[in-house]
């Protein structure tokens, strides 16, 4: 039973964490002006899948494979291609740099008595 519940836990992560990543992928491609056809979310979240299984078992070329992709399935250049790539994982980034800020800056814009 407890391997079970380990086992969804494991899944609800992963497509938790699939689904999160196809978000920032739409995010950094609709930031670029890709043209909305081109970025149905079905079609993010396979690429974004492509791109998690490549990078994860080939890491150097694995780069490269997921900007060809992302590339052949929703851009028509390599640098919009590279740019979305980059994109996806500042902009999760920023947000979580702007949370812990805001959150190291909270005892200083609110005093505790």
């Amino acid at each position: 039973m407890f391997q079970l519940e380990i086992l969804l836990l494991l899944a609800l992560v992963f497509v938790l964490s699939l689904i999160l990543g196809a978000f920032f992928l739409w995010l950094a491609l609709k930031l670029l002006g890709v043209p909305p056809e081109k970025m149905t979310f079905g079609s993010i979240i396979v690429t974004t899948l492509l791109c998690a299984i490549v990078e994860a078992f080939i890491p150097i070329i694995g780069c490269i494979l997921a900007w060809y992709f992302i590339k052949v399935r929703h851009t028509d250049s390599w640098g919009k291609a590279i740019a979305a790539w980059i994109l996806q994982g500042l902009i999760p980034a920023a947000i979580a740099f702007g949370i812990a800020l805001a959150l190291e800056m909270m005892p200083t814009l609110i005093p505790m008595p």
